[in-house]
């Protein structure tokens, strides 16, 4: 009996030891925890998906057993998982795939934009479209008008967008398709470009006015790609995101098709968390659950994207005041944008059907005249179905002033800042020095204690983390060094913070992830310089060593010796 006793001790003993042994340590770190404000350790421990401990080298040793993996950090940095909440992830195929979509975001002259589009027209079957993606006015040295764009083909309909993506650009040949001429009216939300004295549209469609590119039913699509194509071409994508230091995104206008791949992906394990916000039309079939809400660590159907406003960058979203240049049909100061094609009337009913349901709302909005509309909605649909802690969110939340920080402090609106003066800031400065002033004012929330997050819009700026992070401190712009609203500018790890556990925050996650503590989900990156110590200038060019998600190292660069 005694012999039986000692035995089943021992087995107690050995299991609970065996219990608090981790299945991975990292050692010798700069550990930003997010804790509070400062605070560093040197090792961290995890065991399965969870972080079991973090402190000094010594403290985490205890926790090393003969089956622990050890990293030994040698000094680096390691920071929480990046949260890019808001993206619209599309999968990469290559060149040669005709249902490929080119990548302008790089074109830097009109030139080069006309020569990629025919190295794309002569392996085109004629007639068949050709799409293209983030052209950048400004690096082109112009808008890539119709006579532009039939310099690169006359016998193929060609479709690009902006950058911002709510300006489309067409050739002549869909234009013709489509019907569109001087006799075409501009619809409510939009408006079509057209040559100076002259209403014959230029090929430059502006919001809702896009749509009308697409309405032809004579336009030849190019063959789509297989299920198992598109599937591989997703985990093309999301594997450099990961590689970039994001574990963690939100698809910011999902379809039903889409669900599937996400669900698919996580069935087979892919170590991303998706956080998907469904596109307005699809808000009913949430609402009535043909479209099941999920929420578990990987995939959270919890959401609907709603579009009430036009674009910053593209120089439409709506103001209170005019913007600060020439209205080049008037000549005079006097545009304030393109008014949202909803009414606060429709907006108010859609907010309350969705608020109703128990669903989070993220709106886009860009200009304050439009931002103030999304409040009003906001507060009516709390005041007819009163429900606490509904965190609706303000997408990019661009042109703000003290009023409207007020209301959004005092409703628990969480702003979701955009940060992309490195690539797009010169287009700023049609707003003029006052309202860059209330820019993306993350100083002034963060000094409010207004939770808020940040996010790439992806494609409409780069998704890797360290580009986002730069830009969200630094303020400047990539070519010239144009500071963008100086008294917005935030530390490195404030920054961190917006994007880790401000985006953890946004889906109600803050407490299984976004920073580096007990019981929290072991996602985080190994950085080769540490952002909240090095130059901010050269935060841009930190590499990202190791990426971590629920303690499995899925991305481990060629720099990285362990």
């Amino acid at each position: 009996m005694r012999f039986f006793l000692l035995f089943t001790c021992f087995l107690f003993l050995y299991a609970d030891s065996n219990a608090q042994q981790a299945d991975l340590v990292l050692t010798n770190g700069n550990i930003v925890t997010l804790k509070v404000k400062g605070d560093r350790a040197q090792a961290i421990a995890i065991k399965g998906y969870e972080i079991i401990a973090v402190g000094t080298n010594n403290e985490i040793a205890k926790l090393t057993g003969a089956s622990t993996r050890v990293i030994d950090l040698k000094g680096k940095t390691v920071l929480p998982g990046f949260n890019d909440v808001h993206q619209h992830p599309a999968p990469l195929y290559t060149f040669d795939k005709p249902y490929s979509v080119l990548k302008l975001d790089t074109v830097t002259s009109m030139h080069n934009l006309i020569a990629l589009l025919k190295r794309k027209a002569e392996i085109t079957p004629k007639g068949v479209l050709i799409r293209g993606v983030g052209y950048n006015e400004t690096k082109l040295g112009g808008q890539p008008i119709r006579d532009s764009l039939d310099k690169a083909s006359t016998e193929h309909p060609i479709i690009i967008s902006h950058v911002s993506g709510h300006l489309s650009a067409a050739n002549s040949y869909l234009m013709a398709l489509n019907r569109i001429d001087e006799n075409t009216k501009d619809p409510a939300g939009g408006a079509f470009e057209r040559y100076p004295n002259s209403q014959r549209p230029d090929g430059i469609c502006k919001e809702v006015a896009a749509g009308y590119l697409r309405k032809s039913k004579e336009i030849k699509y190019p063959a789509q790609p297989t299920k198992d194509e598109e599937l591989e071409g997703f985990r093309q994508y999301f594997n450099a995101v990961l590689s970039s230091g994001i574990t963690s995104l939100g698809d910011a206008w999902t379809t039903p098709e889409k669900v599937e791949v996400y669900k698919k992906l996580v069935a087979e394990g892919f170590p991303m968390r998706f956080n998907l916000l469904m596109g307005t039309p699809f808000a009913g079939d949430l609402i009535s659950g043909k479209i099941k809400r999920i929420n578990t660590d990987h995939l959270r159907i919890e959401g609907v994207k709603v579009v009430h406003g036009n674009s910053l960058s593209g120089k439409t979203c709506w103001l209170y005041e005019p913007y600060d240049m020439i209205n080049p049909v008037t000549g005079k100061k006097d545009y304030y944008g393109i008014p949202p094609a909803r009414s606060q009337a429709s907006l108010d009913s859609l907010f309350l059907k969705i608020h109703s349901a128990g669903l989070q709302i993220a709106c886009h909005s860009n200009g304050d005249r439009e931002i103030d509309m999304v409040i009003k909605a906001i507060e009516n649909a709390q005041q007819q179905s009163p429900r606490a802690d509904a965190r609706h969110r303000i997408e990019h939340c661009s042109i703000t002033n003290q009023d409207i920080l007020n209301k959004i402090k005092v409703d628990g609106i969480i702003p979701v800042f955009h940060c992309y003066m490195y690539e797009l800031g010169e287009k700023m400065l049609v707003y003029g020095p006052q309202r860059i002033a209330m820019l993306h004012p993350t100083k002034t929330a963060g000094d409010m204690g207004i939770i808020y997050a940040l996010h790439s819009d992806a494609p409409i700026s780069p998704y890797p983390a360290m580009i986002r992070l730069g830009s969200a401190v630094n303020r400047t712009t990539k070519d010239g060094g144009v500071l963008i609203g100086s008294n917005q500018q935030i530390d490195a790890e404030d920054a961190i913070k917006a994007y880790t556990f401000g985006g953890a925050y946004t889906t109600f996650e803050e407490n299984k992830k976004g920073r580096l503590m007990l019981g929290q989900l072991a996602d985080m990156i190994v950085l080769d310089q540490d952002p909240t110590t090095i130059d901010p200038t050269k935060i841009y060019d930190i590499k990202v060593l190791k990426t971590i998600s629920g303690g499995k190292v899925v991305f481990n660069s060629t720099n990285s010796s362990n």
